[in-house]
């Protein structure tokens, strides 16, 4: 079904409330007398150059039954890996859960400060709160910390003599016929 809304309120909403998880009444009848319906924002598609929301697709939910939902996961702390040299790499930034509307988690936290070169982070690290059951397989990696790759440089091809192969020939100078 076709609406329109306020587009400052929308975005507003939004950045109150931190991301697409947020329950929305979206009253749908003009002020007609009935009960707005609840909402979640599916997708939005914002202006590429000033970046403000140009559209907006909701999916009405139940507030009495279980949904599924992606969550986002975000990092913490400064990785003692990262002081030894390693690299953190996040390899999954959000996570499926399944829970009844209200209980959905706004984000999760993962402390990665004990997280040493070598070491990694799984979905089943994660605080899942009560009322919320964690869809993602719980040996999923979330974060990664990696020794940093070191190129050797390839020694010039023709400096390089390999025992026991054969030598080019190099050409003779044939003198000019007279």
């Amino acid at each position: 079904m076709p609406v329109a809304v306020d587009g400052r309120t929308f975005s507003s909403a939004l950045q109150t409330h931190a991301g697409l998880n947020v329950l929305i009444d979206l009253d749908v009848t003009g002020g007609g007398g009935a009960e707005p319906a609840t909402v979640m924002v599916k997708e939005i598609q914002r202006d590429v150059f000033k970046q403000h929301i140009i559209h907006a697709d909701f999916h009405a939910i139940s507030l009495t039954e279980t949904i599924e939902t992606r969550v986002r996961v975000v990092l913490r702390g400064a990785s003692k890996g990262v002081a030894e040299g390693g690299i953190v790499e996040h390899h999954l930034r959000d996570v499926l859960v399944e829970c009844m509307p209200t209980l959905i988690p706004e984000q999760f936290d993962l402390d990665i400060t004990e997280l040493g070169v070598g070491h990694s982070l799984h979905a089943s690290d994660l605080v899942v709160p009560g009322g919320v059951t964690l869809l993602t397989l719980p040996d999923e990696v979330i974060v990664t910390v990696v020794a940093p790759r070191v190129q050797e440089e390839a020694a010039p091809v023709a400096a390089v003599a390999v025992e026991g192969a054969p030598v080019a020939a190099v050409p003779e100078a044939v003198p000019e016929k007279e």
